[in-house]
């Protein structure tokens, strides 16, 4: 079957080769896509989703933000397909069959409103056909999906891909241009800072459980490049992230871990010190001149803007994504409010900021339940550390626009919503009674 197939594709790509190039490369592209889901299983949902959030869609070096180097519809159609095509997939060929929970149903009833509320404000397909749009309407759409997956094991090992092809771009986007940030290649550095940290817990993990040199590799590697994109709400994001994951080691009791987290600190801390070009680039973003700096006084305008338009329509908002970067641009020459929360609120109103959010909303929960119960399920909890180190980016930033960044919300928030259930205490050990000794003794004659 599998020799019958390769050469039916051949002679059909050959064909179209000859005739239409562009539709050659796109059978082609699907035909080893149909092979990949054969071999993977289950695991092509994650790998989907994490290669298409890592992929350079746009300008490999640049000084700005620029439009991406694809069509608007391949880009649109590879969000759609990364979160869909494994779960028609896994639908084709069987396994288990569960009930939707009221939840599910309820979140699939708001995407499917929103969307259509959209379509209908903006009065055109054309139109809804752009990346930002697509991604944000396709978190709910990737968090039902990746419900079907939540009892596999293999974000873990798509994450530490995703954070090697990031960090080899990264390294080959510095060695090009060490003046430049890092990143632009995912559409800017903020971006690539906020996939890197939505995928560092897991990749770690990952790492953790093959070889410690590994784990120290990746971890210096991930500090470095997110230094050189110059993010500062990654930093931010990072530094939240470990002070959650001392706060839950220590609730659980996990000294061990604790004295790994402080280790990882100095470090880092050490590599910072003793490398000229990190030190250079963390003295400059945390100058006291950083406090007058354009994006600062920016950021306080968003704020005013957006509680504001906020104000005048709390519900549904402008009913259009993209509206109050629209408005910014205009008013200030900067195309975005530099808060994803304000920003989606804005377009949306309450209800787009609700079904936005979800998947933060499950992470919250799981971390919250590790810390009441005590406990350190490190799957889930990698996820859900990875969610909150996006989520304090999007505080900073419009990540509800960025479709990469959407892709890894709904679906790790969809596999942490099937995986809240099993977080509980483990039982205590039932002390054994001692068998009662056995005593020898001699018949009396």
């Amino acid at each position: 079957m599998l020799l019958a197939g390769a050469l039916l594709v051949g002679a059909l790509c050959g064909a179209l080769v000859e005739h239409k190039p562009s539709t050659a490369e796109i059978v082609a592209v699907c035909a080893g896509a149909v092979i990949a889901f054969a071999m993977l299983g289950e695991r092509a949902f994650s790998w989907a989703v994490v290669i298409v959030a890592v992929l350079p869609w746009y300008p490999f070096i640049a000084e700005s933000a620029e439009a991406p180097i694809v069509k608007q519809e391949v880009l649109c159609a590879a969000i759609a397909a990364a979160p869909l095509a494994p779960w028609l997939w896994s639908l084709a060929l069987g396994g288990r069959r569960t009930r939707p929970s009221r939840g599910a149903l309820l979140l699939g009833v708001l995407s499917l409103g929103l969307a259509i509320l959209v379509y209908e404000n903006l009065h055109s397909l054309t139109r809804l056909i752009a990346a930002g749009i697509v991604g944000y309407l396709f978190i709910g759409v990737a968090f039902l999906c990746a419900r079907r997956f939540g009892r596999g094991q293999a974000w873990l090992a798509a994450s530490f891909g995703g954070l090697v092809i990031l960090g080899l771009m990264g390294a080959d986007a510095y060695l090009r241009a060490p003046g430049n940030r890092v990143g632009y290649f995912t559409g800017y550095p903020i971006t690539y800072g906020a996939l890197v940290v939505g995928l560092m817990p897991a990749g770690l993990l990952f790492a953790y459980g093959r070889s410690r040199l590994l784990t120290g590799a990746l971890a210096a590697g991930i500090a470095a490049l997110l230094i050189f994109s110059q993010s500062r709400s990654s930093w931010v994001a990072v530094t939240v992230v470990l002070l959650v994951v001392a706060i839950v080691q220590a609730r659980a009791g996990n000294y061990r871990a604790l004295r790994a987290i402080v280790g990882a600190v100095v470090v880092l801390a050490a590599l910072i010190l003793g490398t000229s070009s990190l030190h250079r680039i963390v003295e400059e973003k945390l100058a006291a001149k950083q406090a007058s700096s354009q994006s600062v006084t920016h950021r306080e305008w968003s704020y005013g803007y957006a509680i504001q338009a906020i104000g005048q329509q709390p519900v549904f908002g402008a009913e259009e994504p993209g509206f109050s970067a629209n408005e910014s641009v205009q008013k200030t020459a900067i195309g975005a409010i530099d808060n994803g929360y304000l920003s989606i609120t804005v377009d949306m109103g309450i209800v787009g900021l609700i079904a936005a959010i979800i998947p933060i909303g499950v992470a919250l929960l799981v971390i919250g339940r590790c810390m009441r119960l005590g406990v350190t399920p490190a799957y889930e909890l990698s996820l859900a550390l990875g969610v909150l180190g996006m989520a304090v980016v999007a505080i900073f930033y419009d990540s509800f626009y960025w479709a990469q960044i959407d892709l890894l919300f709904g679906a790790m928030g969809g596999i942490l919503s099937t995986r809240l259930a099993s977080i509980a205490r483990p039982a205590p050990s039932v002390a054994r009674k001692p068998e009662p000794a056995i005593v020898a003794f001699r018949p009396a004659t």
